[in-house]
């Protein structure tokens, strides 16, 4: 039930989307669905609008332009992290977060399982 970060960079000649192609460039892998059980400790509060919508089975898609929000909700999950696991995966999926803001050729893909 664990969520991963891919870091995508998205190539797409013209407007329509069957030339969109898209090449990984970075991961955070969440082997032991910390950061799904971070979440869940803030479900039903609106601090934490943007990872509300993480799907452990689905998958989220989030812009370059998305990211400071991003950044800022998964500071407040640092507050609650309670193990060093905890904290590594926020801080995996923060570095990403990082270079997804710095590039809007970048898009970052919060896929579950």
């Amino acid at each position: 039930m664990g969520v991963d970060a891919v870091l995508m960079r998205v190539e797409q000649q013209g407007t329509s989307p069957r030339r969109r192609s898209l090449t990984a460039v970075g991961t955070a892998v969440d082997r032991n669905d910390a950061l799904v059980r971070l979440v869940d400790q803030t479900r039903g509060r609106s601090a934490t609008p943007m990872l509300q919508r993480l799907d452990p089975y689905g998958s989220v898609i989030f812009s370059s332009a998305e990211m400071p929000q991003f950044l800022e909700e998964l500071t407040r999950l640092e507050a609650l992290a309670e193990t060093s696991e905890e904290l590594r995966v926020i801080q995996a999926f923060e570095e990403l977060a990082h270079e997804c803001a710095a590039d809007p050729t970048l898009e970052l893909h919060l896929d579950g399982d």
